[in-house]
């Protein structure tokens, strides 16, 4: 009732507790680099639940347009989204996430449409809110790991209808394990004031190296075939341009190890005079504004 949730629905008390669990753990190290005792100063768990449902709920309306719909199949779980994208916002590095501020903006209906934003993201610098989901049946299972470091709750808890579906309730476990089941901030959630203080600190000298957010070029905020031209003129995109220029797919010039004789080459290049021409930078960044005008048709909500 506090977390605002369907009265017939129902969360194993073990579910709250892998969250409290899992929490508590994952952080454990800044709490004892702090000498705190706990990086939490109080867990409002009822607002976190009910933040994660409602972003939940919110994804099977968009999928079923059923908000009564409390079993699903196979051949539904099949037709979720393999991925969403929320907006970025402005994006706090000093408190949890809050997803009553963010707003689902694409929906990655295959998994396809889902890594080519992944790739779009890494390439053209793009901070694309990408949530995954693993909505598979092997997600209802509990893990079988000793690593304390993830959510792992108990899905025994949740079992399958007697006619083999899934119930509402483990799926939306299956969507915190997706997720990662972080505490989110809201409510009467707050951090340790140390350890607020330290990321407080830590925020001042962070950036995540973007050079746009998804929501902002979707909305025109940016122009982003410009921003992008005006980086790869920097020199910031050779590796992608020289890559293009000599038909090397992207896959096997990024990275370590894989990337490691394709370096070589581009600085053997580089020394022999090779400069991306304007052409070529033009050619790049039409081909990157035509991959994402394209998966944005596709998936825009």
């Amino acid at each position: 009732k506090a977390a605002g949730l369907p009265k017939d629905f129902k969360i194993h008390k073990s579910t709250l507790d892998e969250i409290y669990r899992y929490n508590t753990d994952f952080n454990a190290h800044t709490a004892n680099y702090l000498g705190v005792s706990s990086y939490y100063s109080n867990i409002d768990m009822a607002n976190t639940i009910k933040q994660y449902y409602n972003k939940f709920d919110e994804i099977l309306n968009h999928t079923f347009n059923n908000a009564n719909k409390t079993s699903f199949t196979e051949v539904d779980l099949n037709s979720l989204p393999k991925g969403v994208s929320m907006s970025v916002g402005d994006f706090d590095f000093a408190s949890p996430l809050n997803l009553e501020s963010k707003t689902i903006t694409n929906y990655y209906n295959t998994q396809e449409q889902y890594d080519e934003m992944e790739q779009l993201g890494t390439i053209a610098s793009i901070n694309v809110g990408l949530q995954p989901l693993n909505f598979t049946p092997q997600s209802m299972q509990t893990q079988n790991t000793s690593n304390k470091y993830i959510f792992n709750p108990d899905m025994s808890v949740y079992p399958q209808n007697e006619d083999g579906s899934y119930s509402k309730e483990a799926l939306f476990v299956s969507f915190l394990k997706s997720t990662g089941a972080d505490v989110l901030k809201g409510g009467n959630t707050t951090m340790n004031p140390i350890v607020k203080s330290f990321k407080e600190a830590m925020a001042k000298e962070s950036f995540d190296g973007s050079l746009a957010s998804l929501d902002d070029i979707m909305t025109g905020k940016v122009d982003f075939a410009s921003l992008l031209k005006g980086y790869a003129q920097d020199g910031w995109l050779d590796a992608d341009i020289y890559a293009m220029e000599k038909g090397i797919k992207w896959q096997n010039h990024i990275g370590y190890g894989g990337g490691a004789w394709f370096e070589r080459e581009l600085n053997q290049a580089k020394a022999n005079g090779w400069k991306a021409s304007s052409q070529s930078i033009d050619s790049y960044v039409n081909s990157i504004m035509d991959r994402l005008n394209n998966l944005l048709g596709q998936t825009r909500v």
